[in-house]
């Protein structure tokens, strides 16, 4: 058995014709399989060819694959009937603006310079020596303990009991002052009548000296003050006296 298996003639066909089953069959049926794989081959890739020759004459033919021109959706003209509307309102104006109110600068007037009163540098009172001899010097019928004589100048020293005394004074902060913010005193003689009325005034002194803003208000002041006169021998007497006026802001 082996020595037949080895033969040189045992792979010829014709030594196998006998067998149908396994490759020996597919040996026996190569040339057929190859030769149909061919032609299937060459045809399918000939009418593929052809196909893709001819495309646009078949597609024309059978009217497949065409662009469609219609459009994809379809469009109706709507009447509508339309009625007359009235005009509308008349739109209102707005309101005219309102009028800026221009800004004008206050009219302080004219700035009138006070006149200065003319002060005495030196004002001479009585020493005690005369004094006691004006009063050694009244008649015996006079009454009370002292005497004096009344000068309108404010020079000559007046004998009293009482002095004057200063009941209510209303002074007025001038406006040029105050805006400038100054603040001062003013020392005035004032001459006080036997009815408690001033009759002459004159400033003495300022503080600051150079500012005389505060003379009009401070004599206006002394002026239209009311005093209780000075008394001498139980009587009301013409008498001069001091009255210091300060000006400052609250």
């Amino acid at each position: 058995m082996l020595s037949w298996s080895i033969r040189e003639d045992f792979l010829d066909t014709d030594c196998l014709r006998n067998v149908h089953y396994g490759n020996l069959v597919l040996r026996r049926q190569a040339h057929l399989f190859l030769s149909h794989g061919v032609l299937t081959a060459m045809a399918l890739l000939s009418i593929v060819w052809l196909l893709s020759a001819n495309w646009q004459a078949i597609t024309s033919v059978f009217g497949i694959f065409q662009k469609d021109d219609k459009p994809l959706t379809e469009s109706y003209e709507v009447v509508t009937s339309v009625t007359q509307l009235p005009p509308p309102p008349p739109i209102a104006a707005p309101p005219p603006a309102a009028p800026k109110a221009s800004l004008t600068p206050p009219n302080v007037g004219k700035i009138k310079k006070v006149k200065e009163d003319e002060v005495p540098l030196q004002q001479t009172f009585a020493t005690q020596k005369e004094i006691k001899q004006a009063i050694q010097s009244q008649p015996t019928d006079a009454a009370g303990s002292g005497s004096g004589s009344v000068s309108d100048d404010g020079a000559t020293f007046v004998a009293r009991e009482k002095d004057p005394v200063l009941l209510s004074m209303k002074k007025v902060y001038p406006e040029m002052a105050r805006t400038a913010g100054i603040e001062g005193r003013v020392f005035i003689s004032v001459l006080v009548g036997e009815d408690g009325r001033a009759v002459q005034a004159k400033i003495l002194k300022r503080i600051p000296a150079d500012c005389n803003v505060f003379d009009a208000a401070a004599m206006k002041a002394v002026m239209d003050a009311k005093y209780a006169p000075g008394i001498q021998n139980g009587s009301p007497v013409k008498v001069w006296f001091t009255v210091p006026i300060r000006f400052q802001l609250d």
